[in-house]
Parts: C-alpha cells; sequence; structure tokens
C-alpha cells in the first residue's frame, strides 16, 4: 500500500464530497452491464491495475484469480477497497502526476468511469500504454454523452452530465482516443427508454442500442489491445 502524509487536496475533497452526496462509493449504477463484460476479458492468472477503483464494487468482478492492485483518488473509498478485497492499493491523482509503476509491468489496465474525469485524457493513456505488457489490455468504460435524453435535455437549456465529468466521449471520440492501440472493441450498453418509454423487451433493446449506440447506448465498454512493436507510448 502507498498512501501520501499530506493534507487531502481540493481535488479529493470535492470528489469524496461527490461520492458522499450520492450516498456511494462504488459503481452502483448499471453493474450488471459492466461487471461480467470486464472479467470475461480480463480472465485470470493477469497482474491488473485498477484505475480508479474506488471502493472496489466493480474490481470484485474481477479480483478473483488475477494479483490486483487498485488507484483512486479517494483515500476513504480507496481504505473500503482494500479491507473488502484485500488487494494492493496506492493512492494517486492520476490526472496531476504520471502513473508510478514500471514500463510493461500489468498485463491489465482497467479505467471504468474514469477518462471523462481528466482534463486530458490522451496523457493518462500514453502512460498506460506504456505500463502495459507488449499485448496486454486497456479495458473500461465511458459514459456516452449524447445519448437522446441528454441531447433533449441541452436543446432545453439543461444537462444531465455529472458536474466531474470534463470530458465527453461519443463512439468515435473513444476511438480516436485508443488509436494508438493494436485493436479497439467498443461495445453500447444500457439505455434505451430511461423510464420515458415503453418497456422494451432485452432482445429487442440490446439490437437496437448495438444499431444506434449513439443515440441509446448509457455507456460505452472498450477493451483496446496494446501493441507488441517498438513505440508504445512515452518514455520507450
Amino acid at each position: 500500500m502507498s498512501e501520501p502524509t499530506e493534507n487531502k487536496s481540493s481535488i479529493e475533497t470535492t470528489y469524496q464530497e461527490h461520492h458522499a452526496s450520492r450516498q456511494r462509493y462504488g459503481f452502483g449504477y448499471r453493474l450488471e452491464d459492466r461487471g461480467p463484460r470486464l472479467a470475461q476479458w480480463i480472465g485470470t492468472d493477469k497482474t491488473v491495475l485498477d484505475l480508479g477503483c474506488r471502493d472496489g464494487t466493480l474490481t470484485s468482478y474481477y479480483t478473483a484469480g488475477n494479483r490486483v492492485t487498485g488507484v483512486d483518488i479517494d483515500r476513504e473509498a480507496l481504505a473500503a477497497a482494500r479491507k473488502n478485497l484485500g488487494i494492493e492499493t496506492t493512492w494517486l491523482d492520476v490526472a496531476s502526476v504520471p502513473l508510478p509503476f514500471a514500463s510493461a509491468s500489468f498485463m491489465v489496465v482497467v479505467a471504468a468511469e474514469l477518462l471523462e474525469h481528466l482534463p486530458y485524457p490522451q496523457r493518462l493513456v500514453q502512460d498506460v500504454l506504456r505500463i502495459l505488457t507488449p499485448g496486454g489490455l486497456f479495458v473500461g468504460s465511458v459514459p456516452n454523452a449524447f445519448h437522446w435524453r441528454k441531447r433533449l435535455a441541452f436543446l432545453g437549456g439543461r444537462t444531465t452530465e455529472d458536474p466531474t465529468h470534463l470530458r465527453l466521449f461519443s463512439v468515435a471520440a473513444l476511438r480516436q482516443l485508443l488509436a494508438a492501440f493494436s485493436s479497439i472493441q467498443i461495445v453500447p450498453v444500457g439505455g434505451i427508454g430511461g423510464g420515458l418509454l415503453p418497456v422494451v423487451p432485452v432482445q429487442v433493446s440490446g439490437a437496437l442500442i448495438r444499431l444506434w449506440p449513439q443515440m441509446l447506448a448509457n455507456d460505452l465498454l472498450f477493451c483496446a489491445v496494446a501493441p507488441r512493436g517498438a513505440s508504445r507510448g512515452s518514455g520507450e
């Protein structure tokens, strides 16, 4: 475990207050969409770095059979992850400093609902490429900022975006951010009516989301494979 001794930063305080206002530290929302898919991609017998792990609620889906290190800016949430899962933890503000890990030191890096919180997510992506082993996986999720409900709210002069979200992602924007990886898979999940339209059968809703992800998906899951060549991020 690695934690600083200095006082809390204003950023850490902001996120602790934000988590408390939502009465949760973890990913209670749409776990059934994220957890099983990420666990399937990750598999077992892996060294895994979970960036923005919070209290480990989502992390618990892929802890068994893997060596997991959790990173977060919220020390209280991080302590819960350490207690609940028994994983190694490191306190870190990934928006401000490079990842303090050796090159090619992890087989998988997870960033679930993290990239949208960063002012310069491309910097983190370059660092992820550096610490991934050749052929390693970068997996995670981002909110789809262009769901039809959000578009409608914007036209009405309102926003449904989380105030801590600094970046907005579409399928195209996410693919562009991950362009340095050798292959990219993006899976749209969740969405449709959000309580405003009649209930749609699961089979039908899944097909519709795949057909119109930009309009209907709540979240975009991604799995990107690190290249095996010489150029693999900063510092290489």
